[in-house]
């Protein structure tokens, strides 16, 4: 069975600081099967968030959500498989949100890292689910 996790949830001042957006990106980006995201590169993926983040004047508070689906070696999925589910999970946010990915299988289980930017680069409003609800853990 799938399950999906906020890392960082209930930790106090978890990627509160404005280096978040380059060290958890590189962390994802380093272990990967394959990569994607709404930014214009993945290479400056983390310099777009921290540019919006500034321009809204957005720059204190939680920065990013990091996020993981993994799967369970029953369910069989492959690094492809989960490469398509991470496209359609990017499209769901990428209307209003920076968002990139990174597929792993550097575990037992295939699994998916998620990183976003709180800040809407829309408008500058935070994302608005960045307490602990019951959907930021939950088996799917």
């Amino acid at each position: 069975m799938a399950t999906y996790k906020v890392i960082g949830v209930g930790e106090h001042k978890k990627y509160f600081d404005e280096n978040s957006y380059h060290s958890v990106i590189n962390y994802i980006f380093s272990h990967a099967t394959s990569i994607g995201g709404s930014t214009h590169s993945a290479e400056t993926a983390a310099d777009e968030m921290l540019y919006i983040a500034n321009y809204f004047n957005k720059n204190s508070g939680k920065r990013l959500r990091h996020s993981m689906l993994s799967f369970s070696k029953e369910e069989r999925v492959t690094p492809g498989i989960a490469n398509n589910y991470a496209l359609g999970i990017k499209e769901y946010y990428a209307d209003e949100f920076q968002i990139v990915y990174a597929v792993h299988n550097n575990t037992d289980d295939v699994h998916i890292h998620f990183v976003m930017n709180q800040i809407s680069f829309i408008d500058g409003h935070r994302y608005p689910l960045f307490r602990i609800l019951p959907q930021d853990e939950a088996t799917v």
